[in-house]
């Protein structure tokens, strides 16, 4: 991969979805990226948030060429990814509401300082781990990134470990939109340090990067 390419967020609306666990996002936003390898021009994404699918989902994309000469081809088109984007987006919009030291007063913190901290906690008893479990588990419906894999990096437990600790927090009534079924792969982006690509800290690999062959490589 060249340098990634940065992606501008804009346009939120006032409306903000709550997830539980504190987890909140606006209803839509846009973002808007130039200078992705192999893509000349700009792309524009709209995201929402889906009730059906019960996560952020990409309504609308396009690609505008930069300049004359510039021919926007399916092949070019196949260079796209709209999911990289949103998920890479939605990072910068997505927020958690922790409790803060002395009681009181919620602190409304980026998602990434919020992942950061979790990853960082050494000990946690059943209970906090379950519901610390929730929460990433919510904060990844937010990014449309594929949940469980969230949670097991983020608590740095296995897959199956996390798969357990999602079905009793369903079965336990504490987070019902709970399916542990784990959807598509994950977008090469890395949910702790954005803008690199995804290399957790964690003993399973991230994805390969996404696209098919490039003509002539």
């Amino acid at each position: 991969m060249g340098s990634m390419a940065d992606v501008e967020t804009y346009d939120f609306s006032d409306e903000r979805i709550d997830l539980g666990s504190g987890v909140t996002l606006p209803k839509s936003w846009r973002a808007r990226v130039s200078g992705e390898q192999d893509v000349p021009g700009t792309i524009t994404v709209r995201v929402e948030w889906d009730d059906v699918l019960r996560r952020t989902a990409v309504s609308f994309a396009a690609l505008e060429r930069e300049a004359e000469g510039v021919d926007i081809t399916s092949q070019v088109l196949r260079e796209v990814r709209t999911h990289w984007i949103m998920t890479r987006s939605a990072l910068d919009v997505v927020t958690v509401d922790v409790g803060s030291e002395g009681g009181g007063e919620r602190d409304r913190i980026p998602v990434r300082e919020f992942l950061s901290r979790v990853r960082a906690h050494e000990e946690r008893e059943p209970l906090e781990s379950l519901h610390a479990a929730i929460s990433v588990y919510r904060v990844a419906t937010a990014i449309s990134y594929p949940p469980l894999k969230l949670v097991a990096d983020t608590l740095q437990i296995s897959q199956s470990t996390a798969t357990r600790l999602m079905s009793r927090a369903r079965d336990s009534g504490l987070a019902p939109e709970v399916r542990v079924q784990e959807p598509r792969r994950a977008p090469a982006v890395d949910p702790y340090n954005p803008g690199r690509s995804f290399d957790p800290a964690a003993p399973h690999q991230g994805p390969a990067q996404p696209g098919g062959p490039s003509i002539g490589r």
